[in-house]
């Protein structure tokens, strides 16, 4: 895209992505630069199957500018409504509307913002600027063929060739707004190898908000798909879902693989239900999968128990109940109730570990938890143990923990007095949770102990504490209210861990198209084609 003083942005959003041809062609005598130091992108998605899609960019040390400067940006599909466009230029917190918003003539697929010569001498002047720009784009919202019912929301934030920016982009900051009516986060889908950071409520819209944040951002990176962001969302919420487009299926291997795909699907159903008939633990979620784990390289042997939970990927209800327990008995976190959802009290500001410290900062003002940051905790716990587990033989480390769990149920056995038995218990609780069994082994191995003993709380009656199998009771009791009442849902949130941990392509696949000046539709489910190449 060459023309004499003009930045050119080529931006790309799509149902489900495609990778462009080069954003930017520059001319050999241009020699204006600039810094991107910020870029804010807002998606918000609309009944009508269209989305409204908003810019802020700030630029920085910006030089070498002349009259003609202008910025051109490429749009998804020739479908966008250009009577919506609008745009904002901001020099030293002043407001300059722009000379003309009109269909580029430089771009195939596109709009150029026009400056007036006042606004570009302001630029000059200052050296920084602030471009705030608008648009509606029709036929976004395509249907998500990798999962029924759904519809998705690719975007690839806009870029600028490095032939003008200096420097990697300092901060992306991208959101999609949900579709009006949708409340219920566990519904949403994440893109691909890039799920959502926190979602939330947006106070201004009342809307749920994904959001990704990026620092130090490549822009050849961003170009070729690093940054990709996306969801997927019950079609139901929308009132116009778009069909894929039709086109030359046999145009490039990408579109091959569209028609190859349902094929796939079925032959990856068919293996996964292989798996599943094969699997004798019926609870285990398959959501630790460490890459580097040398065979025969011995166990890791220094792990806690709630890691070794996660190695042997005890079900996340568990997990997260296994950390809650270990922060009472080390007195850093108190239960205030045990109705759903729970209500906890921190009693510390940090935990011995970044997984207690992490769930505690997941505790709100008003004791509950929430979603977002526990979710986040735990996946941050799955990836941390990932990585303790490179160089080490995982199948062996699985071994040793089962060992250490064993010996731990033989240790409450073992106890010989009443005050042992509650003593040992109490430590030793968490390992013997790593058994899939635990349940069931409460009522087998300790409930029928011949000893009566003093439970370590005070019991509410007179005279002496209850037998061990009453003790036992209240432990298992107090897990399964947990695991069922830590918060809403949990059940849901325990597969968005999951899911958030190994992400599934739920809202879209990602496969190359060939460059060019031609748009080919390349994907594994429906998207908007859309040409980034093109020359000036």
């Amino acid at each position: 895209m060459v023309r004499r003083g003009a930045v050119v942005l080529s931006f790309i959003i799509l149902s489900v992505l495609l990778v462009p041809a080069s954003p930017v062609g520059i001319a050999a005598a241009q020699d204006y630069s600039f810094t991107l130091d910020e870029e804010n992108m807002l998606v918000t998605v609309l009944q009508d199957g269209s989305v409204n899609i908003d810019y802020e960019f700030r630029f920085g040390n910006v030089s070498g500018l002349d009259q003609d400067f202008g910025v051109d940006i490429g749009l998804p599909n020739q479908e966008y409504d250009i009577n919506t466009a609008a745009a904002t230029i901001i020099v030293n917190g002043n407001e300059m509307g722009a000379r003309e918003v009109r269909k580029s003539p430089f771009i195939d697929v596109g709009v150029a913002v026009e400056l007036t010569p006042a606004t570009i001498d302001a630029i000059q002047s200052s050296g920084s600027f602030v471009l705030e720009f608008h648009i509606n784009d029709p036929h976004m919202v395509y249907r998500n063929e990798l999962q029924n019912g759904t519809a998705g929301v690719v975007v690839r934030p806009t870029w600028f060739s490095t032939d003008f920016q200096n420097g990697n982009t300092a901060r992306i900051n991208a959101t999609i707004l949900l579709p009006e009516g949708m409340t219920n986060a566990s519904e949403a889908l994440w893109l691909e190898s890039t799920p959502f950071d926190p979602i939330y409520t947006d106070p201004s819209t009342g809307r749920l908000a994904a959001t990704w944040r990026f620092v130090d951002v490549q822009p050849s990176q961003q170009s070729s798909g690093a940054y990709d962001v996306g969801v997927g969302f019950p079609d139901r919420y929308v009132d116009v879902v778009y069909e894929p487009p039709q086109g030359d299926l046999l145009g490039n291997l990408g579109e091959l693989l569209c028609l190859l795909m349902p094929l796939i699907i079925i032959a990856i159903i068919i293996a996964l239900i292989a798996v599943g008939v094969r699997s004798a633990k019926r609870n285990r979620e398959d959501y630790f999968d460490p890459k580097m784990n040398v065979v025969g390289a011995g166990p890791r042997r220094d792990l806690t128990a709630v890691e070794a939970a996660v190695v042997s990927e005890r079900p996340m209800e568990m997990i997260a109940t296994m950390i809650l327990f270990g922060l009472e008995r080390k007195k850093l976190v108190k239960v205030l109730s045990e109705e759903k959802p729970m209500r906890l009290e921190r009693l510390a500001d940090r935990g011995e570990h970044r997984y207690e410290s992490d769930y505690m900062l997941a505790i709100t003002a008003d004791g509950t938890l929430d979603r977002v940051l526990l979710r986040r905790a735990l996946v941050q716990l799955i990836n941390s143990t990932s990585e303790k587990l490179k160089g080490f033989d995982l199948e062996a480390t699985r071994k040793y923990y089962e060992a250490i769990a064993e010996k731990a149920w033989q240790q409450v056995k073992d106890a010989g007095t009443p005050e042992e038995f509650a003593r040992v218990l109490n430590e030793r609780n968490e390992w013997m949770m790593l058994d899939p069994d635990y349940r069931g082994r409460m009522r087998r191995d300790i409930w029928p102990l011949p000893i009566l003993i003093g439970y370590p709380r005070t019991p509410t009656g007179g005279g002496g504490g209850p037998p061990i199998g009453d003790m036992a009771r209240d432990y298992v009791d107090k897990v399964q209210t947990t695991s069922q009442n830590l918060v809403n849902d949990m059940r849901g949130l325990a597969q968005d861990v999951v899911g958030a941990s190994r992400p599934s392509p739920a809202a879209g696949t990602r496969v190359a198209s060939n460059s060019g000046r031609s748009c080919h539709c390349a994907c594994a489910c429906a998207c908007a084609c859309a040409c980034a190449g093109g020359g000036r």
